[in-house]
Order: C-alpha cells, then structure tokens, then sequence
C-alpha cells in the first residue's frame, strides 16, 4: 500500500476539508475508495517535493457540481477557470481539475476521455523533478514498474512524464520547464507499507515505513 502524508497545523479543520471530499476516518487513515491517506500535525507549508495526489472520477462535472456545493474550491494558481484536458495522456486524453484540499494542499481530479474507472478512487501522487532521470532511478531501485512515457510540448518548453506503479498505487514524475522548489510542503512523504525504515530519495524525497 501506498500513503500519502499530509502534515496539518489544524487536525480538526483538515479533517473536516477531507470529509468534504467524500474521504472517511478509518483505522488511523483517511479514505476514498482506493485512495488512502494520513494525516500528521506540524508545520510544513506550501507545495514541496509531493506536489499533489489525484483522485479519478467517473464523471468530472457531475463529482465538481457536488464538491462545490460542499464548499470544495478550485485552486486559481493551476486550474482557476476549471477542467483542462491533457491530450496527449492516455489515449483519447484526460479531463483534469486542481482543488484546494486542507491547508491549500492540491487535490487534483482526473477523468479519462475514455476508459475512466467507475467509482472515484486513487489516480496518482504527483511529483515534479529537477532532474527526472535521476528520480526514474531511484524509484525503480525501490522496486517500481513503469506504466507510461510521455513528452508534452508546451509554450513554455517540453516537459517530460513519467508513470510508475509503486506499492500499489502510481506515481507520475514530471520535469517542468520552471525548476520545481525542494521544501517541506503539505504533503510531506509517501508510506509504504513494509517498508523497514525510512529512506531519503532525490530532491528531499523520503519514503517511511507504514
């Protein structure tokens, strides 16, 4: 299993945002379908080295019509006038959404033109890279299988991706034009579970045990 960890000042206001997504508290996790996640207090701020996790759904209007009615906003520094659609992913393309989860930190939802899975659950945890060769390296040192490659092309320069299946869940490396920032953000570190004790990653990537 693979966790994504959310360090929070306000456990109380974090878990109500998480709720509001349709997450539930379960056996120390939080939970959504496939996706589980943990919540920890302290002080990390910002987006850091895990910049966000993407949830999938099987219909993006009807699953943002319901977050907003639940006061779930969008995030304006990625996504501010909504859905955008990366063609090039997976075939036929992927409808894709920023949200504000706790604290700001970025919940992302994903709907694949076609294919999308039935129910919403875990999509990915997305991790931006100075050096994305480097990170590839690491990650399939730790036992990762790749899923896909692509190469987006954009105004601002090329930006390679990369998708790997970890520890039962799927990581999307990708190498943006503009250097991505190494801090402490929301959502700190991935747990695995298994794992025998924590391991520093590239770039201030740690994996810890679950």
């Amino acid at each position: 299993m693979l966790v994504p960890e959310l360090t929070t000042r306000d456990p109380d206001a974090s878990a109500s945002r998480l709720a509001g997504f349709g997450f539930s508290s379960e056996d120390g996790l939080w939970r959504l379908g496939s996706q589980a996640l943990r919540l920890v207090v302290g002080q990390a701020e910002g987006h850091g080295r895990i910049d966000h996790i993407a949830l999938t759904v099987p219909d993006m209007d009807a699953a943002l019509a319901r977050l907003f009615a639940r006061g779930i906003a969008l995030d304006p520094e990625v996504t501010p006038l909504g859905p955008e659609i990366i063609p090039e992913f997976w075939g036929d393309g992927l409808r894709y959404v920023y949200l504000l989860g706790p604290q700001g930190a970025r919940i992302e939802l994903c709907q694949r033109i076609s294919g999308a899975p039935a129910a919403m659950g875990s999509d990915h945890v997305g991790l931006p890279c100075h050096d994305i060769s480097t990170m590839l390296a690491f990650f399939l040192a730790q036992g990762a299988t790749p899923l896909a490659t692509f190469t987006l092309s954009r105004p601002e320069g090329v930006i390679p991706v990369r998708f790997l299946a970890f520890h039962g869940g799927v990581i999307e490396l990708y190498q943006p034009s503009t250097p991505a920032r190494v801090t402490e953000g929301h959502w700190s570190r991935l747990l695995v579970q298994g794992l025998p004790g924590v391991v520093k990653g590239p770039e201030g990537l740690d994996l810890a045990p679950l």
